[in-house]
């Protein structure tokens, strides 16, 4: 999955990779930042049924040590936020080594390997889920660091989720301190349970890139695949009957206007291009390694 460009070939490549056949994808037009080491993401779920996992952002998916995280309503009764690095390569695998300390994290399989952490969170529908991914050097050498803060609402502070540290290898998407830009960047709705599929689930999406908290772009076009368009100035994605998802566009009208629905292989227009405010760039700035690093260039477009 390189690029926009070959998005029917990237969601081809997806199945087969991760198995995400009951997922519904944003591709985002990166504006070609590929020295972008930061990303910022927002996500909306506006109605949502358990299992779904709603991925906020996936770099270089099914790459050496790509990546992904969002949230997931598990239950009834659980919610988390996960996080997750792909090895990069059979014999050099991932591994945590900074966590919250509600933080759970082990390996995975079925989808790829790699190093994978999540929190129990209690995100609710109709909140915006925060969150912020910062790549650096690692402290030992060859490897890089990727590091997931989320934002607590309740204590109105950021919190360090977890960093996982990958070997690098010889591979762009290996070495990530310049690879959030340049390798593919996705998000993506997916009912990993397989059932009730026609119970509706929304989710609003934003994202912006850049090499440090005072340099983001926002990602303002993308494509998609199944149910996927623009609602509220954010791309959406859907899962549902097509009756009920209508009868939820018009509930949700007077607050978030109306839908306005994509088709594969076509772009829709542009977002808004919305700057982070002032007091959130000051609040990311705070968080460990969050500033433009020395000898790392800004984000460009090529």
């Amino acid at each position: 999955m390189k690029h926009l460009h070959t998005m029917s070939l990237a969601a081809a490549a997806m199945f087969l990779i991760t198995g995400h056949g009951a997922a519904q994808h944003l591709w985002w037009d990166t504006m070609k930042l590929d020295n972008a080491t930061c990303l910022y993401g927002e996500i909306t779920v506006l109605a949502t049924h358990h299992p779904i996992y709603y991925c906020g952002a996936n770099w270089h998916p099914g790459e050496p040590a790509g990546g992904y995280c969002g949230i997931q309503h598990n239950s009834p009764t659980e919610r988390r936020t996960i996080f997750s690095i792909w090895d990069t390569s059979p014999t050099l695998h991932p591994k945590v080594t900074a966590a919250d300390p509600q933080t759970v994290h082990n390996r995975f399989g079925g989808e790829g390997e790699g190093g994978h952490t999540h929190m129990l969170w209690p995100w609710q529908a109709g909140d915006t889920f925060r969150f912020f991914v910062r790549k650096l050097p690692g402290t030992e050498a060859g490897t890089t660091d990727t590091r997931y803060y989320i934002h607590d609402p309740t204590a109105k502070k950021w919190r360090h989720s977890a960093t996982i540290t990958n070997p690098n290898g010889d591979k762009k998407s290996e070495k990530s301190v310049a690879s959030l830009g340049g390798g593919g960047l996705a998000s993506f709705l997916e009912n990993f349970g397989g059932t009730d599929r026609q119970v509706p689930k929304l989710a609003l999406y934003r994202l912006w890139l850049g090499s440090g908290a005072d340099d983001m772009t926002c990602l303002t076009q993308a494509q998609g695949d199944g149910t996927w368009g623009q609602l509220h100035d954010a791309f959406f994605l859907a899962e549902g009957a097509s009756k009920d998802l209508d009868a939820l566009f018009a509930k949700l009208k007077e607050k978030y206007g109306t839908p306005a629905f994509g088709t594969a292989g076509k772009r829709l227009g542009p977002l808004s291009n919305k700057p982070l405010p002032d007091e959130l760039k000051q609040q990311l700035k705070a968080l460990s390694g969050a500033a433009a690093q020395p000898g790392i260039p800004p984000a460009t477009r090529m």
